[in-house]
């Protein structure tokens, strides 16, 4: 690595230190690449780490572990390899150079780093849903009452109620029942739960109550929340008094930052929304710029370390760094991939891939 006149040049600059950001570094690195991985928040593995239950997916990735044991192991893979692990340090954008490769700009006025090549993982994003009320203290995004509680150390609140009943919200719930608040209902506007029954189940041991074809009326309360109106089945209005209320919406694919202008971006629903144009390679329209983990599609952490390594391995390559059995490598992620991609969800997922990947040959 040398340094020209404050830029930091290297060979890859990863965006992002999530599993899949983690995973991509690890695997740079260790086929012998100079990797830099960046990230704006205080701590590496992203909301995952954050998961004091244990993890859902196959036994042979997560072994049992809870998010914040699998995660500290990434990190110290990721540091063994020799990655360069920079926290609280956020890329506002990435700009392709005239003789190839990228800088990038970073916050609180620290040197740019310029990379031959960038992996984006900065995975997803809950947007914030609008209703009278919204803005007051005590309404929250179901991540930032997990931060609260798991990095700051703070009981977001006493009384909770939980708009949303994916995994996520599930899992958050019980977590936070866990830390002494009380779960006063999960709330779901479809007419079904959303989550897993192995989520389910230790919310209904505690009395959890679970209202489905229910939304958010309002929310009121003098300097903060107090009181959340609902209408439950499309007529009746039930009232809660609740000092905190979680959102746990559906996921978008986080593309916060200024980008070079042949990245392409296409709506995929079943994605999550808006992702970059990017092949099987997670090799984007932007030659040396690749996309990992939720940026390229909001799946499980299972597939965003697999897509994670694929994107490793793909830009140590075109760099031109040989590892052994990378092609392999490459393969047996894939293979895992299709494998966490099955069912109904999944193959919508794989249709949306395809599309792109098709886009992608046609833009080469």
């Amino acid at each position: 690595m040398q340094i020209v006149t404050e830029v930091i040049v290297l060979d890859i600059l990863v965006v992002g230190a999530g599993p899949a950001g983690l995973a991509a570094a690890t695997v740079a690195a260790q086929a012998g690449a100079d990797v830099v991985l960046v990230d704006g928040a205080t701590w590496a593995g992203g909301r995952l780490a954050l998961q004091t239950q244990p993890l859902q997916g196959p036994r042979s990735i997560f072994e049992g572990q809870n998010g914040v044991d699998f995660c500290r192991n990434l990190v110290n893979q990721a540091s063994d390899a020799g990655v360069d692990i920079r926290l609280g340090t956020r890329a506002t954008s990435i700009t392709s150079l005239s003789g190839g490769g990228f800088s990038a700009s970073l916050s609180g006025g620290k040197p740019a780093i310029s990379a031959r090549a960038v992996i984006l993982s900065m995975g997803s994003n809950e947007p914030v849903p609008s209703f009278p009320g919204s803005e007051l203290p005590g309404v929250m995004l179901s991540g930032d009452a997990q931060e609260m509680l798991n990095v700051d150390g703070k009981l977001p609140g006493k009384r909770i109620v939980m708009v949303g009943s994916d995994n996520a919200g599930l899992l958050i719930s019980a977590n936070l029942m866990d830390a002494g608040a009380e779960v006063v209902a999960v709330v779901e506007e479809g007419s079904r739960l959303v989550g897993s029954q192995v989520n389910l189940e230790p919310l209904l041991a505690q009395g959890v109550q679970f209202l489905v074809s229910t939304q958010v009326l309002t929310a009121s309360g003098t300097g903060s929340l107090e009181l959340v109106e609902l209408r439950h089945a499309a007529s009746e209005v039930l009232r809660l008094d609740v000092d905190v209320m979680c959102l746990a919406g559906l996921r978008i694919p986080n593309m916060d930052l200024e980008r070079p202008e042949e990245l392409v971006l296409r709506e995929q629903a079943a994605l999550g929304g808006l992702v970059p144009v990017h092949d099987k390679r997670m090799s984007t329209s932007a030659i040396g710029l690749y996309v990992c983990g939720d940026s390229s599609g909001v799946e499980s952490g299972a597939a965003a370390l697999e897509s994670g390594r694929i994107a490793g391995l793909s830009a140590t390559q075109d760099l031109g760094y040989q590892m052994l059995h990378a092609a392999d490598l490459i393969s047996r992620a894939a293979g895992r991939l299709g494998f966490l991609r099955r069912g109904r969800r999944g193959s919508l997922r794989s249709s949306a891939k395809n599309a792109l990947a098709a886009e992608h040959r046609k833009l080469a």
